[in-house]
């Protein structure tokens, strides 16, 4: 072994996170003599400083901010008043990509997967990438600079890799085409200026050609400039400074001003060459260290990037249950959404149920998404199913109604009230006595004994169910009930009735996730997801065991959930004797639910929007679409904290009155 590989195997390969961020630092193009002092930067990290995950260096740390809302971190002054200061030079230049221009990837160079899953190609991205890298060295070495534009990529990639890669150049130029969108702040910045006249000129280190890149600025409403003057054209970069000496050959004298996002290339080579400088912030950069570390690399990309540039654009001042909905609840509905899609379409099924009131949300989605499906809003409640299921499942009754609320809160006539059994009351043995788990047997007793009478008093409500089941489920086959979870309850009372109700109706449930391992009843669901009665998404013993061993519902973990998918619309209470709906009174919900869905809402346009030509994106895998929750779970709930703390939860059945602290811990 040569001494080159023994020091990289000391050096990189005996720790592996060593070697991840050494990896990721080493995709573009540097110096030997840099590559040297970042392995040096990192064995100190590791060996004298101990950061042994070396967060810093492998992205940020994954964790969520939770001082309040994260796009407050980026607010920038108006786009009127930058227009303004902008307007008092004689011209102003701007850099393209992460300025004018984004993409919808935490890397840019992730767009490079695309490509490569459009030709069909395997690994492109890494060789695409390598040869890029290896194609500035080679044109150094004949013509002393490292411009080169796209072709002289793709003919040292057909020298290296093969004529089987040539094909992906055209599908990278179409990514680039389709995927690129306009930063919205500098596009209302760009609109303004137009408006005074003062002369506008594009600046770009870019290997992309400009008749190209005047195709994206054109597309994406940057139009009206003087002059696009980019590297591989000119042989020199901003990164030299000789670029900007260049530019001023077309703009002339005077006062300039140049923006972009790069400390180095736009900042301080600008003020070295006579511009005065507007930074503005790198989205990625910016927003980088709050992204989940834990996601696949190409969805976890794409959601990073999505989200960076709607929190770090500096136009935004949103609030905290917004962002809650745009950077947690958007990638979970869309994954949530496709998964029940695959679900359908492989059981047959020709009807979804989406069960109130966690439903509501995930139901606009869908049809969105879907707009061919048959589907239906399907009000139900946990209260509701308990007493429309009492005679076929007693058990379950008394385990929602009286041991879950044996906590030495509520007295007996509370609970029986909360049932609708306030004939029972004054008979009861424990009136005017709070029921908890040394007594709750006591009130169990009481209410079988009372069994006959109390499936006659629920008879009107049976009827009324009755038909409001055949009303939706009448000439169906096998419906599809969609609910967030936990133990598939749901689905499986609405099945039970149906047999009786709705004959010849098969109901499958699908849920977000199952009873964690901290459940007293973690088993809940296992017999019906083995034999394919229902199907988790998320996390279930079956699957992604890490979050099922993660998730806490103690801790508020499904709280979080529920909180997300939530209505604003009451609890179901149960039905009248004519099929109509009759709603719990008086429930308060303490989460602004309207602004968690439009923000969820508006990241599931926004992602929708960026890869409409790319459908295999919205294949979102479970654990995908939970890893923004399990990295806020991760670092103690203190964003989850900063969200829901002022805030109250109905945490049991029936308790439409009394809303209960959830305990975010």
């Amino acid at each position: 072994m040569n001494i080159k590989k023994k020091a990289y195997a000391l050096l990189i390969e005996r720790k592996a996170s060593i070697k991840k961020a050494y990896l990721k630092y080493n995709t573009e193009a540097r110096s030997p003599v840099k590559k040297a002092f970042y392995i040096l930067r990192l064995n100190f990290a590791y060996y004298i400083l101990r950061d042994r995950s070396l967060s810093k260096y492998n992205g940020g740390s994954g964790r969520p901010y939770s001082k309040g809302p994260e796009s407050a971190l980026s607010l920038r002054e108006t786009p009127e008043k930058l227009a303004k200061m902008l307007s008092e030079y004689d011209a102003v230049s701007f850099d393209i990509f992460d300025t004018l221009i984004f993409r919808p990837f935490s890397k840019p160079s992730d767009l490079f997967h695309i490509a490569g899953a459009e030709a069909g190609l395997l690994n492109f991205a890494q060789t695409r990438e390598y040869c890029e890298r290896k194609a500035r060295e080679k044109k150094f070495k004949s013509e002393k600079t490292y411009e080169i534009d796209i072709d002289d990529i793709y003919e040292y990639m057909g020298e290296y890799a093969g004529t089987s890669y040539l094909q992906a150049k055209e599908k990278e130029l179409e990514a680039e085409a389709e995927l690129c969108y306009a930063n919205p702040y500098l596009k209302r910045v760009w609109q303004l200026l137009r408006e005074t006249g003062v002369k506008i000129y594009v600046i770009s280190d870019m290997y992309l050609k400009r008749e190209f890149l005047e195709e994206i600025l054109r597309k994406n409403g940057f139009e009206g400039y003087e002059r696009l003057i980019v590297s591989n054209e000119c042989k020199s970069s901003k990164f030299d400074g000789k670029l900007y000496e260049i530019a001023k050959t077309y703009m002339g004298e005077g006062k300039h001003a140049h923006v972009g996002d790069n400390e180095k290339s736009d900042v301080i080579n600008g003020r070295a060459h006579g511009f005065f400088p507007f930074g503005v912030k790198n989205i990625n950069l910016s927003g980088g260290s709050f992204r989940p570390d834990g996601m696949s690399r190409i969805t976890g990309s794409a959601y990073a990037g999505i989200v960076n540039g709607k929190f770090h654009c500096g136009l935004y001042g949103l609030s905290l249950p917004y962002e809650y909905g745009y950077a947690y609840g958007g990638i979970f509905v869309l994954g949530y959404c496709n998964y029940i899609r695959k679900i359908q379409i492989s059981l047959g099924a020709d009807k979804i149920l989406f069960l109130a009131r966690d439903g509501e949300l995930l139901k606009k989605i869908y049809d969105k998404l879907y707009p061919q499906a048959d589907t239906e809003y399907f009000l139900w409640s946990r209260l509701a199913a308990g007493k429309l299921c009492f005679e076929e499942n007693t058990l379950d009754f008394m385990r929602r109604f009286v041991y879950h609320k044996s906590n030495g809160n509520l007295k007996a006539e509370e609970i029986l009230e909360q049932a609708d059994l306030s004939q029972l009351i004054p008979q009861c043995p424990l009136k005017n006595t709070l029921v908890n788990k040394k007594n709750y047997k006591m009130l169990s007793e009481y209410i079988l004994i009372n069994k006959d009478g109390i499936i006659r008093a629920y008879e009107n409500q049976r009827k009324g169910a009755e038909i409001y089941f055949n009303k939706k489920l009448s000439g169906s086959r096998r419906v599809l009930a969609a609910d967030a979870g936990w133990a598939g309850s749901g689905a499986a009372a609405i099945g039970t009735l149906a047999k009786k109700w709705v004959p010849g109706t098969e109901v499958i449930g699908v849920i977000a996730g199952t009873n964690d391992s901290f459940n007293e009843q973690p088993d809940a669901s296992e017999a019906l997801m083995q034999s394919g009665r229902l199907y988790s998404f998320c996390f279930s013993q079956r699957h992604n065991r890490d979050i099922y061993l993660t998730h806490n519902s103690a801790s508020g973990h499904n709280i979080f959930f529920e909180a997300l998918l939530g209505s604003e619309q009451p609890s179901l209470k149960g039905f009248d004797k004519s099929g109509e709906p009759v709603f719990c009174e008086n429930e308060r919900n303490g989460v602004n639910v309207s602004e968690i869905h439009r923000g969820a809402e508006d990241f599931c346009d926004d992602y929708i929007k960026a890869f409409k030509k790319y459908p295999y994106m919205l294949d979102i895998s479970g654990s995908d679409a939970y890893g923004p929750f399990l990295s806020a779970i991760r670092d103690k709930n203190r964003y989850f904290g900063t969200v829901f703390g002022g805030y109250s939860f109905n945490t049991g059945v029936g308790t439409g009155e009394s809303p209960i602290r959830s305990q975010i811990h």
